[in-house]
Protein backbone atom coordinates (compact mmCIF):
# COMPACT_ATOMS: atom_id res chain seq x y z
CA UNK A 1 0.00 0.00 0.00
CA UNK A 2 2.91 2.25 0.22
CA UNK A 3 4.76 1.46 -2.43
CA UNK A 4 7.63 2.39 -4.25
CA UNK A 5 9.39 3.52 -1.02
CA UNK A 6 6.51 5.78 0.00
CA UNK A 7 7.58 5.26 3.43
CA UNK A 8 10.39 3.52 5.38
CA UNK A 9 8.05 0.18 6.27
CA UNK A 10 10.16 -1.79 9.28
CA UNK A 11 8.52 -5.09 10.35
CA UNK A 12 8.80 -5.78 14.25
CA UNK A 13 7.74 -10.07 13.93
CA UNK A 14 10.60 -11.53 11.44
CA UNK A 15 10.48 -13.80 9.42
CA UNK A 16 9.47 -17.45 11.11
CA UNK A 17 8.49 -15.23 14.19
CA UNK A 18 5.22 -16.77 15.90
CA UNK A 19 2.55 -13.79 15.93
CA UNK A 20 1.01 -15.42 18.88
CA UNK A 21 3.89 -15.78 20.55
CA UNK A 22 6.42 -12.85 19.95
CA UNK A 23 7.48 -10.36 22.52
CA UNK A 24 9.17 -7.32 21.54
CA UNK A 25 12.42 -6.51 23.17
CA UNK A 26 13.28 -2.74 24.18
CA UNK A 27 14.68 -1.68 20.65
CA UNK A 28 11.24 -3.24 18.82
CA UNK A 29 9.26 -0.79 21.99
CA UNK A 30 11.68 1.95 20.70
CA UNK A 31 11.04 1.16 16.82
CA UNK A 32 7.01 1.51 17.75
CA UNK A 33 7.26 4.24 19.98
CA UNK A 34 9.14 6.37 17.12
CA UNK A 35 6.85 5.20 14.44
CA UNK A 36 4.00 7.34 12.86
CA UNK A 37 1.57 4.62 12.18
CA UNK A 38 1.63 0.76 13.86
CA UNK A 39 -0.12 -1.46 11.16
CA UNK A 40 -1.31 -4.47 13.20
CA UNK A 41 -3.49 -7.68 12.15
CA UNK A 42 -5.60 -7.09 15.81
CA UNK A 43 -8.35 -9.77 16.95
CA UNK A 44 -5.98 -10.98 20.04
CA UNK A 45 -3.09 -12.32 16.65
CA UNK A 46 -0.36 -10.38 18.50
CA UNK A 47 -1.35 -12.09 21.45
CA UNK A 48 2.44 -11.10 23.29
CA UNK A 49 2.57 -7.70 21.72
CA UNK A 50 -0.42 -6.27 22.70
CA UNK A 51 0.13 -4.74 25.89
CA UNK A 52 2.86 -3.10 24.32
CA UNK A 53 0.93 -1.67 20.84
CA UNK A 54 -1.98 -0.36 23.64
CA UNK A 55 1.11 1.47 25.38
CA UNK A 56 2.42 2.95 22.61
CA UNK A 57 -0.97 3.91 21.27
CA UNK A 58 -1.63 5.44 24.54
CA UNK A 59 1.33 7.50 24.19
CA UNK A 60 -0.37 8.89 20.82
CA UNK A 61 0.82 7.08 18.23
CA UNK A 62 -1.68 5.98 15.71
CA UNK A 63 -2.86 1.80 15.71
CA UNK A 64 -4.62 0.60 12.29
CA UNK A 65 -5.59 -2.78 13.35
CA UNK A 66 -6.73 -4.01 10.16
CA UNK A 67 -9.11 -7.09 10.57
CA UNK A 68 -11.38 -4.64 12.25
CA UNK A 69 -12.09 -3.77 8.68
CA UNK A 70 -12.87 -7.79 7.07
CA UNK A 71 -16.12 -9.66 7.59
CA UNK A 72 -14.29 -12.01 10.62
CA UNK A 73 -15.33 -16.07 11.13
CA UNK A 74 -15.61 -17.17 14.41
CA UNK A 75 -12.71 -18.86 16.78
CA UNK A 76 -13.19 -22.39 18.28
CA UNK A 77 -12.26 -22.49 21.59
CA UNK A 78 -12.84 -21.58 25.80
CA UNK A 79 -10.89 -20.73 28.60
CA UNK A 80 -10.35 -24.59 29.54
CA UNK A 81 -7.56 -24.93 26.37
CA UNK A 82 -5.25 -22.60 28.24
CA UNK A 83 -3.04 -23.34 30.85
CA UNK A 84 -4.32 -21.19 33.81
CA UNK A 85 -0.38 -21.43 35.49
CA UNK A 86 1.37 -20.70 31.98
CA UNK A 87 -1.43 -18.40 30.65
CA UNK A 88 -3.50 -16.31 33.11
CA UNK A 89 -6.76 -15.42 31.65
CA UNK A 90 -5.86 -11.88 32.15
CA UNK A 91 -3.39 -12.14 29.71
CA UNK A 92 -5.87 -13.19 27.24
CA UNK A 93 -8.93 -10.64 26.24
CA UNK A 94 -12.14 -11.93 25.35
CA UNK A 95 -11.34 -12.04 21.07
CA UNK A 96 -8.83 -15.23 21.94
CA UNK A 97 -11.30 -17.51 23.46
CA UNK A 98 -14.07 -18.36 21.47
CA UNK A 99 -14.71 -15.10 19.52
CA UNK A 100 -13.22 -14.02 16.43
CA UNK A 101 -10.58 -15.80 14.14
CA UNK A 102 -7.89 -13.50 13.91
CA UNK A 103 -6.07 -15.35 10.39
CA UNK A 104 -7.70 -13.11 7.49
CA UNK A 105 -4.93 -13.12 5.75
CA UNK A 106 -5.77 -16.78 4.26
CA UNK A 107 -8.46 -14.75 2.22
CA UNK A 108 -7.25 -12.69 -0.66
CA UNK A 109 -10.76 -11.13 -0.53
CA UNK A 110 -10.72 -10.06 2.74
CA UNK A 111 -7.22 -8.88 2.91
CA UNK A 112 -7.88 -6.14 -0.15
CA UNK A 113 -11.03 -5.25 2.47
CA UNK A 114 -7.94 -3.97 4.49
CA UNK A 115 -6.43 -1.81 1.94
CA UNK A 116 -8.65 1.15 2.15
CA UNK A 117 -7.97 1.05 6.03
CA UNK A 118 -4.43 1.31 5.66
CA UNK A 119 -4.24 3.88 3.08
CA UNK A 120 -6.29 6.04 4.88
CA UNK A 121 -3.98 5.72 7.86
CA UNK A 122 -1.02 6.16 5.22
CA UNK A 123 -2.75 9.19 4.31
CA UNK A 124 -3.41 10.64 7.85
CA UNK A 125 -0.15 10.34 8.45
CA UNK A 126 1.49 12.33 5.34
CA UNK A 127 1.57 10.32 2.67
CA UNK A 128 0.07 11.46 -0.61
CA UNK A 129 -3.29 10.43 -1.30
CA UNK A 130 -2.77 10.40 -4.93
CA UNK A 131 0.07 8.08 -5.13
CA UNK A 132 -1.61 5.85 -2.00
CA UNK A 133 -4.40 5.34 -4.14
CA UNK A 134 -2.17 4.32 -6.89
CA UNK A 135 -0.48 2.13 -5.18
CA UNK A 136 -3.65 0.55 -3.80
CA UNK A 137 -5.52 0.38 -7.28
CA UNK A 138 -2.23 -1.59 -8.58
CA UNK A 139 -2.16 -3.82 -5.54
CA UNK A 140 -5.95 -4.56 -5.10
CA UNK A 141 -5.85 -6.10 -9.19
CA UNK A 142 -2.75 -7.95 -7.76
CA UNK A 143 -5.04 -9.97 -5.08
CA UNK A 144 -7.90 -9.93 -7.37
CA UNK A 145 -5.10 -12.45 -9.53
CA UNK A 146 -3.62 -14.24 -6.46
CA UNK A 147 -7.13 -15.38 -5.93
CA UNK A 148 -7.93 -16.18 -9.29
CA UNK A 149 -4.63 -18.48 -9.20
CA UNK A 150 -5.41 -20.43 -6.17
CA UNK A 151 -9.01 -20.78 -7.02
CA UNK A 152 -7.64 -22.90 -10.21
CA UNK A 153 -5.42 -24.79 -8.14
CA UNK A 154 -8.00 -25.68 -5.62
CA UNK A 155 -10.36 -26.49 -8.63
CA UNK A 156 -8.15 -29.32 -9.64
CA UNK A 157 -9.35 -31.17 -5.94
CA UNK A 158 -12.16 -32.86 -5.70
CA UNK A 159 -14.85 -31.13 -3.44
CA UNK A 160 -14.94 -34.27 -1.65
CA UNK A 161 -11.23 -34.57 -0.64
CA UNK A 162 -11.17 -31.04 0.52
CA UNK A 163 -10.85 -32.00 4.34
CA UNK A 164 -8.43 -29.78 6.55
CA UNK A 165 -6.39 -31.19 9.81
CA UNK A 166 -4.81 -28.17 10.91
CA UNK A 167 -2.14 -28.19 14.03
CA UNK A 168 -4.02 -25.37 15.28
CA UNK A 169 -7.07 -23.43 14.23
CA UNK A 170 -5.39 -21.00 11.60
CA UNK A 171 -7.12 -22.47 8.10
CA UNK A 172 -10.79 -21.56 8.12
CA UNK A 173 -10.55 -18.32 6.01
CA UNK A 174 -9.25 -20.63 3.52
CA UNK A 175 -11.37 -22.99 3.77
CA UNK A 176 -14.24 -20.25 4.08
CA UNK A 177 -12.80 -18.88 0.85
CA UNK A 178 -11.78 -22.16 -1.24
CA UNK A 179 -14.79 -24.85 -0.48
CA UNK A 180 -12.95 -26.73 2.09
CA UNK A 181 -14.06 -28.01 5.44
CA UNK A 182 -11.80 -28.23 8.47
CA UNK A 183 -12.35 -31.67 10.15
CA UNK A 184 -10.73 -30.67 13.16
CA UNK A 185 -7.31 -29.28 14.57
CA UNK A 186 -4.82 -30.53 16.83
CA UNK A 187 -4.98 -27.68 19.26
CA UNK A 188 -8.51 -26.43 18.91
CA UNK A 189 -7.53 -22.79 19.28
CA UNK A 190 -7.07 -19.92 16.90
CA UNK A 191 -4.30 -19.48 18.97
CA UNK A 192 -0.79 -21.39 19.70
CA UNK A 193 -0.52 -20.29 22.95
CA UNK A 194 -2.93 -22.66 23.60
CA UNK A 195 -2.80 -26.70 24.83
CA UNK A 196 -4.02 -30.10 23.11
CA UNK A 197 -6.63 -32.05 24.92
CA UNK A 198 -6.18 -35.98 24.99
CA UNK A 199 -9.70 -36.44 24.54
CA UNK A 200 -10.03 -34.27 21.64
CA UNK A 201 -7.02 -36.05 20.07
CA UNK A 202 -8.18 -39.28 20.39
CA UNK A 203 -11.63 -38.43 18.85
CA UNK A 204 -9.60 -36.03 16.15
CA UNK A 205 -7.48 -39.49 15.39
CA UNK A 206 -11.10 -41.34 15.22
CA UNK A 207 -12.21 -38.94 12.83
CA UNK A 208 -9.16 -38.78 10.76
CA UNK A 209 -8.97 -42.71 10.49
CA UNK A 210 -12.46 -42.74 9.76
CA UNK A 211 -12.27 -40.23 7.09
CA UNK A 212 -9.39 -41.49 5.27
CA UNK A 213 -7.33 -37.91 5.15
CA UNK A 214 -4.15 -38.67 3.82
CA UNK A 215 -2.28 -35.21 5.58
CA UNK A 216 -2.26 -33.13 9.15
CA UNK A 217 -0.94 -29.73 8.37
CA UNK A 218 1.08 -27.92 10.39
CA UNK A 219 2.91 -24.79 10.45
CA UNK A 220 6.86 -24.39 9.89
CA UNK A 221 7.35 -21.75 13.06
CA UNK A 222 5.46 -24.19 15.87
CA UNK A 223 5.88 -28.00 17.15
CA UNK A 224 4.87 -30.60 15.25
CA UNK A 225 5.04 -32.84 17.75
CA UNK A 226 1.50 -33.10 18.92
CA UNK A 227 0.87 -33.68 15.06
CA UNK A 228 3.32 -36.25 14.51
CA UNK A 229 2.07 -37.97 17.51
CA UNK A 230 -1.17 -38.07 16.15
CA UNK A 231 0.11 -38.74 12.61
CA UNK A 232 1.74 -41.90 14.33
CA UNK A 233 -1.47 -43.08 16.35
CA UNK A 234 -3.39 -43.35 13.03
CA UNK A 235 -0.61 -44.61 10.59
CA UNK A 236 -0.10 -44.20 6.92
CA UNK A 237 -0.97 -40.27 7.41
CA UNK A 238 1.45 -37.20 6.12
CA UNK A 239 2.42 -34.40 8.09
CA UNK A 240 2.76 -31.37 6.05
CA UNK A 241 4.21 -28.24 6.96
CA UNK A 242 3.16 -24.39 6.08
CA UNK A 243 3.97 -20.77 6.21
CA UNK A 244 0.57 -19.89 8.01
CA UNK A 245 1.63 -16.95 10.28
CA UNK A 246 5.02 -15.96 8.62
CA UNK A 247 6.28 -15.48 4.52
CA UNK A 248 9.77 -16.79 3.56
CA UNK A 249 12.97 -15.36 2.87
CA UNK A 250 12.50 -12.65 -0.01
CA UNK A 251 13.85 -13.62 -3.66
CA UNK A 252 11.80 -17.16 -2.94
CA UNK A 253 8.35 -17.82 -4.06
CA UNK A 254 6.57 -17.62 -0.52
CA UNK A 255 8.33 -14.42 0.07
CA UNK A 256 5.41 -12.17 -0.84
CA UNK A 257 1.76 -12.50 0.23
CA UNK A 258 0.63 -13.02 -3.54
CA UNK A 259 3.10 -16.04 -3.84
CA UNK A 260 3.12 -17.70 -0.27
CA UNK A 261 -0.98 -17.95 -1.10
CA UNK A 262 -0.63 -19.75 -4.24
CA UNK A 263 2.04 -21.85 -2.59
CA UNK A 264 -0.01 -23.27 0.03
CA UNK A 265 -2.71 -23.54 -2.27
CA UNK A 266 -0.22 -25.65 -4.41
CA UNK A 267 0.72 -27.64 -0.77
CA UNK A 268 -2.43 -28.25 0.09
CA UNK A 269 -3.79 -29.87 -2.93
CA UNK A 270 -1.00 -31.62 -3.74
CA UNK A 271 -0.41 -33.27 0.29
CA UNK A 272 -5.02 -34.41 -0.41
CA UNK A 273 -4.70 -35.73 -3.94
CA UNK A 274 -2.71 -38.24 -2.64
Amino acid sequence: VACDGLADVQTVVPLGGDPHSFEASLKDRETMEGATLIVANGLSLEDSLSDTIDAVEQGGVTVVRVADSVDTLEGGHDDEDHDDEDHDDEDHDDDAHGGEDPHVWFDPVRVAQTLPVIADGLVAAGLDRSAVDACVAEYAADLEAADATAAAIVDELPVDQRLLVTNHDSLSYFADRYDFEVLGTVIPSPSSLAETNPADLEALATLVEDTGVPAIFAETQHTSTDAEALADRVGDVAVVSLLTGTLDEPDTPSGTYVGWLTENARTIVDALSV
